[in-house]
């Protein structure tokens, strides 16, 4: 274990149990836990509180999915219709409606 004496002994206690607690469970009891804190989350964004922080960045649900979906798997340089890689044709036309949507938004 990793100890950071950097903190007070509350934190570093809560941190070590968290730590141990992975450290001692099964891969898959991790993946589970990781999915169950991730909806926890995903929750308390949604419906217990207002994020006031411009830098949260909490992005919308189905762009989240168009993300996901291998839409941000690679770069996209250069402008739309002159892009420095092939294949790019749906992201450029995808690029400019996003624009479009933001100046009239």
């Amino acid at each position: 274990m990793c100890e950071r004496q950097w903190v007070s002994a509350a934190l570093e206690g809560s941190v070590q149990s968290i730590s141990l607690a992975a450290a001692s469970a099964s891969g898959d009891e991790v993946l589970a836990r990781i999915d169950e804190l991730t909806q926890q989350n995903r929750a308390t964004d949604a419906d217990e509180c207002v994020q006031l922080n411009p830098a949260a960045n909490l992005t919308n649900p189905r762009a989240e999915a168009a993300l996901s979906a291998g839409l941000c798997s690679r770069p996209s340089l250069g402008y739309p219709g002159d892009k420095y890689e092939m294949g790019l044709e749906g992201v450029e036309q995808i690029e400019v409606i996003a624009a479009q949507l933001a100046c009239t938004s």
